[in-house]
């Protein structure tokens, strides 16, 4: 009775200390919560000092001044007051030369101010600031937690999430990367993706409460800083996956040798399926599989082939994923296993049973079974991609997979293949060619020189989608033409300059943001 009531009290005391350890992390910790970074004196790591003159040296200690003062307003929360100091000191910078490394610091931190002034107006320039960031600045973890929440603030949540995961891949003891990580997923919508977090960051105290407990000279490893370049690319996602429909399921089949009686259950089990996939592109994932169930059942009592039984099990399998259910983890396995090579001949099939991998891989507890079906799904999509190179997803979906198993050079060799297939995408090809292949249009359009009220061309008022831009009292730019293609672009600038107008050049926007290309 003593021992039991003994191992009762013990019991209670490590469930109190482990429960209070969570509530001690979680009542620390507010979302979104971040601190103001300097990094004043880093800016000469990224300077050669024998391209320094005695003039940029000036400039620089300038600066120097100008932004410490817009720190310290920033930690006051005076983020119009950081602005201008740090516009100041930006021009100081521009003037000594510095590169585009050693400009990280003032740009993040301007990015930040202009994402907490209140002003809607602000974000447009905050997101531009974020856009001049170069990869140096993911080389520290505190300084990708301040850019993630930049991209936060800016509606940028994709990228947001990135960084954050990337933050507790290297470090999964870092507590508030998994808070806000939590909150962009709530705030988002995203239930199932926060309490996967949740529940990743529970196991995570619990397994630093362990080491604690345990009294050993066990050492918990200081997080090693990681030189990453900017994580780019894009979960892949079984819930907005392109439904194949219309499959022939007898393409396999001599249909003379199909009796009368097979010929009646393959009809009702074509049937079946037909109102399967519709439910499925409706995201009824239950009822999907419900239909298809019957589907396979009636199309197997046809005695159809192997092949065309695998796009009703395809399907099959995509529906029990999509549903969430543990207790379909069986069944979409089963499904995935029975597939014939056949149906990976198309790059629809080939990307959606990709996806379907992954989310099975994902699901695993198993290391054996989650490298397996990894494995697969990286295979599916790099098929999908010599199916169709122009297919962005693929790409983007193969860089987010090698960033998480952290294999930063096949990561960077996919980013650099997303972004060769991206600019011929965008060199060519219609908008709605661009939305087909998953990317988001660009609009191109020429600028035509900067005038004053007398130097003025008088064509040029007559131009198509004339954009009148002031540059300052007497001088107003001008933009004409609107392309979704480079090819269109090229030829209007030609016929622009054989007018006379002096040096036209182009220019690129994404969802009404100018970029770089």
């Amino acid at each position: 009775m003593i021992k039991k009531n003994l191992l009762l009290l013990i019991a209670f005391v490590t469930t109190t200390l482990y429960l209070s350890a969570n509530i001690v992390v979680d009542s620390k910790l507010v979302p979104y919560a971040w601190t103001p970074i300097s990094d004043v004196d880093k800016v000469l790591e990224y300077v050669n000092p024998n391209d320094l003159t005695k003039r940029s040296t000036q400039l620089i200690n300038s600066a120097k001044v100008k932004y410490v003062e817009g720190i310290e307003n920033m930690e006051n929360k005076e983020y119009n007051a950081a602005i201008m100091k740090f516009k100041t000191a930006m021009k100081d910078y521009t003037r000594s030369k510095i590169n585009d490394d050693a400009l990280n610091f003032i740009r993040g931190n301007m990015a930040l101010s202009y994402c907490h002034t209140g002003n809607k107006e602000d974000l447009v320039m905050a997101k531009r600031l974020l856009q001049q960031l170069t990869s140096k600045v993911y080389s520290n973890s505190n300084w990708m937690y301040n850019v993630a929440i930049a991209q936060a603030k800016t509606g940028n949540q994709k990228e947001a999430t990135s960084l954050l995961a990337q933050i507790i891949r290297n470090d999964e003891f870092n507590f508030q990367a998994y808070i806000t990580l939590e909150a962009i997923y709530k705030d988002s919508g995203n239930q199932k993706d926060a309490a996967r977090v949740r529940d990743r960051m529970q196991n995570a105290e619990a397994k630093l409460m362990r080491k604690k407990q345990s009294g050993s000279n066990e050492v918990i490893d200081e997080p090693q800083e990681k030189r990453v370049f900017a994580p780019i690319g894009s979960k892949p996602d079984i819930y907005n996956l392109n439904i194949v429909k219309d499959d022939d399921h007898l393409a396999f089949d001599n249909v003379n040798k199909i009796n009368e009686r097979s010929m009646v259950q393959i009809q009702e089990g074509i049937g079946e399926y037909n109102k399967g996939v519709k439910a499925l592109e409706n995201k009824e994932y239950s009822t999907a599989s419900t239909y298809l169930k019957n589907a396979e059942k009636k199309l197997k009592r046809g005695k159809i082939s192997e092949d065309g039984l695998s796009y009703t099990r395809g399907n099959l399998a995509i529906a029990y994923l999509a549903t969430g259910d543990k207790k379909n983890l069986g069944q979409s396995k089963r499904y995935l296993k029975n597939l014939t090579s056949k149906i990976y001949k198309t790059r629809e099939w080939t990307y959606n049973l990709a996806v379907a991998h992954y989310e099975f891989a994902s699901r695993q507890r198993s290391k054996n079974a989650k490298k397996e079906y990894l494995d697969k799904a990286i295979k599916y999509l790099n098929w999908s991609i010599k199916q169709d190179k122009l297919f962005l997803t693929a790409h983007e979906n193969l860089i987010f997979i090698y960033k998480e198993l952290e294999e930063d050079k096949k990561a960077q060799s996919a980013q650099n293949n997303y972004e060769k297939a991206r600019k011929e995408l965008m060199r060519s090809f219609s908008k709605q060619e661009q939305i087909a292949q998953g990317g988001d249009p660009y609009i191109f359009r020429v600028n035509l020189g900067s005038y004053g009220e007398f130097d003025t061309p008088i064509g040029l008022f007559e131009q198509d989608n004339l954009i009148i831009v002031p540059v300052s009292d007497t001088e107003t730019s001008y933009l004409a033409g609107l392309f979704y293609n480079l090819e269109e672009a090229i030829t209007y600038q030609k016929e622009m300059k054989k007018n006379g107008y002096g040096n036209p050049f182009i220019v690129a926007f994404k969802d009404g943001e100018k970029v770089e290309f």
